[in-house]
């Protein structure tokens, strides 16, 4: 291979990732017919050296889409569409590469499970990943997929987190130390690795991934709102980029990947269909039996877009030694034209067609595409350190056209994706220590600042009800100090005065607030009936199961049942460090917490914050009360609910950190709630 880029053909090799097809056998929308049209239009027009599916393969879920299970009528489907293609056959069976997504696994208690579909429908059918390592004349590109599922695939929703135990890193240390002395290393799993756990083997993951160049993956689909419409992120530490995809269920995305002369490049492509998500009312018995009109695919090469680069990885200097602009033109119909722009004005050396066809095995179907297209140019004439465009407007005799415009810089710079609002913040996180985090850190705060200080301070008390009647004066003069402020600041004449007075009033609430608070948590610890009670739920959550029920109902026995602990799942003798268990501690953790908060100040008299008065305070109206019960409907009633829909009731007989904290929380605030704010009331009003 020529190492400069030039006019040649040679050196490119080209491959299609998709992900999260979703084939279910009730939703009228997208899924299989999108995935047809993926394979009878897309996979035809490209012709890759190979195609990678990185999970969710099918939906996994009940007519009503709160139960999941696996469908067998759904990977019937999956299997049926590939066998009407030769693209599993293809290349001696490596043309075509999918592996597992969390609906894959869902309620699957093992990879040897009758219940492990993908092992019989699948195009790979090995559960645990692949590693695959393609020879070209030009280099050896290797690529490692990894099966983030959990050993045991629980029945969601607690299947949306994925980790690679100690075993698991031992097997992909193994395909990576198999792929070292590529020329790159791609590496595939359904999760990202912001919604990873990552055991370790003999080294860390991050160590592991610092040979990996590029890390394909799915999962998130597009999120909600934007905020996932650019899933990706360099992690500069390692020197890889993490590319995340859209869906095919919904948005119809595919990405074509090209690496020309060891400079990879990507363009993500929308299947031209009349409406995304398509219409399937066949559901599961549509077929597609032609390729729909394609616009013309463009994918610039060289100079690679600016916001990609991979500094550790490609030999980037080739970009600055280049002679000709290289772009890949896909079209189902002959080309009319290829127009090349640098900063809005027209190149003065037109693109001509340099591509060829290689046959590759021994049918006539498999033959790989590069249909290059070249333009002289000098790259020192760009090479300034700013930031230039190139613009490609590709046209086929149909009239059908593409525009393409690609950032680019002579030299190792990265130009800043600046996609934070749209997916980049969410790919540079770690979820697992975010989570771990916040829930010990809510746990220890709720513990020792709404019970054990308390409690603590009320039993060094010599006389309490002479600090109580103290601590009442002094909330009384400061409630009196606030008022005198508000009417200080309605009557002041400047606006500066007015904010001078305003801030002070502001500071001098908070401060009433923080002492009415700590007031009324001491008075809680002298109320046996609810402190000991929250006591308990919060000593409890660090050591008792949240719940108990049937995890993973299609397995055998004992075998289904499992117990959620704050720290992870215990189920068949094995531990499971899946994340959902730490956001079922900290929604848990949070509910408590508000508890602690609100019943102390609802208990307690309002003469103890606020001088006597016929109107009662603002957190014992009617509204605040009715907000603070839909609060423990929503937040722990529904959860506890579709728990027991789930895991079966059992779970709320053995929930401690759910179940049993909804029935306590609703007996708790009937009593203080509905019970005592007459008897309250009326001694204030007294």
């Amino acid at each position: 291979m020529d190492p400069v880029l030039s006019d040649s053909n040679d050196g490119i090799l080209t491959f299609v990732h998709a992900s999260d097809l979703h084939i279910s056998k009730y939703v009228a929308t997208g899924g299989l017919v999108h995935f047809q049209h993926f394979l009878r239009t897309a996979v035809p027009l490209v012709s890759p050296r190979l195609v990678v599916v990185t999970g969710d393969l099918t939906d996994g879920k009940d007519k009503q889409k709160l139960i999941s299970q696996q469908q067998l009528d759904e990977w019937q489907a999956y299997k049926r569409a590939l066998s009407q293609t030769d693209y599993v056959q293809r290349f001696n069976g490596t043309f075509y590469r999918d592996q597992r997504g969390n609906h894959d696994c869902f309620n699957v208690f093992s990879q040897a499970s009758s219940e492990n579909y993908f092992g019989m429908y699948s195009a790979v059918g090995d559960s645990s990943g692949y590693m695959l390592r393609i020879d070209e004349p030009f280099g050896t590109y290797s690529f490692v997929a990894s099966d983030g599922c959990p050993r045991h695939g629980f029945a969601r929703p607690l299947n949306f987190f994925g980790y690679l135990d100690a075993r698991d890193m031992q097997l992909l240390e193994s395909r990576l130390e198999e792929a070292r002395g590529s020329s790159h290393v791609f590496m595939l799993n359904h999760y990202p690795v912001s919604t990873m756990v990552y055991g370790k083997y003999r080294k860390e993951f991050g160590e592991l991934v610092r040979q990996v160049s590029v890390f394909l993956c799915g999962h998130l689909h597009e999120l909600v709102g934007g905020i996932g419409a650019q899933l990706q992120a360099y992690k500069a530490r390692e020197g890889y980029w993490e590319l995340e995809i859209g869906d095919m269920k919904e948005h119809a995305v595919y990405r074509v990947y090209a690496v020309d002369h060891d400079i990879v490049s990507f363009v993500d492509v929308h299947l031209p269909l009349p409406q995304i998500p398509m219409p399937n009312p066949e559901l599961l018995d549509v077929r597609v039996e032609a390729p729909v009109p394609h616009p013309p695919v463009v994918l610039v090469t060289n100079p690679k877009d600016a916001r990609y680069l991979l500094p550790k990885h490609e030999p980037l200097e080739r970009i600055r030694e280049s002679t000709f602009i290289r772009m890949l033109v896909w079209t189902d119909q002959p080309v009319a034209s290829v127009q090349v722009l640098i900063d809005g004005q027209v190149h003065p050396h037109p693109a001509v067609f340099r591509g060829t066809e290689r046959q590759v095995g021994s049918s006539a179907n498999e033959t790989v595409k590069t249909p290059l297209w070249v333009a002289p140019w000098d790259p020192e004439l760009y090479n300034d350190g700013n930031v230039h465009e190139l613009q490609v407007v590709a046209t086929d005799a149909a009239g059908k056209t593409t525009t393409s415009r690609t950032p680019f810089v002579i030299g190792q710079t990265l130009v800043p994706l600046q996609n934070d609002a749209r997916g980049g913040w969410i790919m540079q996180q770690s979820f697992s220590s975010m989570f771990q985090t916040s829930a010990c850190v809510s746990y220890i705060l709720m513990t020792l600042c709404l019970l054990v200080v308390p409690r603590v301070y009320f039993a060094t008390l010599p006389n309490f009800s002479s600090w109580l009647s103290e601590r009442s004066v002094l909330h009384h003069k400061d409630m009196a100090y606030i008022r005198h402020l508000y009417t200080l600041c309605c009557n002041a004449d400047s606006v500066v005065a007015k904010v001078k007075l305003g801030l002070a009033m502001l500071a001098a609430r908070a401060k009433f607030l923080v002492w009415t608070q700590f007031t009324a948590q001491v008075y809680l610890a002298s109320v046996p009936w609810l402190f000991w009670p929250g006591y308990f739920f919060a000593m409890g959550m660090c050591i008792l199961p949240l719940f108990t029920g049937r995890l993973i109902p299609s397995a055998q026995g004992s075998d289904a049942v499992g117990s959620v602990y704050a720290y992870g799942i215990y189920i068949s003798h094995e531990w499971s460090p899946l994340l959902d268990s730490w956001t079922y501690a900290l929604a848990s953790i949070v509910s408590l917490a508000v508890l602690l908060v609100y019943l102390p100040v609802a208990v307690a008299s309002p003469s103890m914050f606020y001088a006597p008065r016929a109107k009662r305070p603002w957190y014992r109206t009617v509204t605040v009360r009715v907000l603070v019960v839909l609060f423990v409907l929503v937040y722990l009633g529904a959860p506890t609910l579709m728990t027991a829909y789930t895991y079966g009731w059992v779970s709320i007989v053995f929930g401690y950190g759910r179940g049993w904290l909804f029935i306590v929380s609703c007996l708790a605030l009937y009593v203080v709630d509905w019970r005592m704010p007459v008897s309250l009331s009326n001694t204030t009003a007294a």
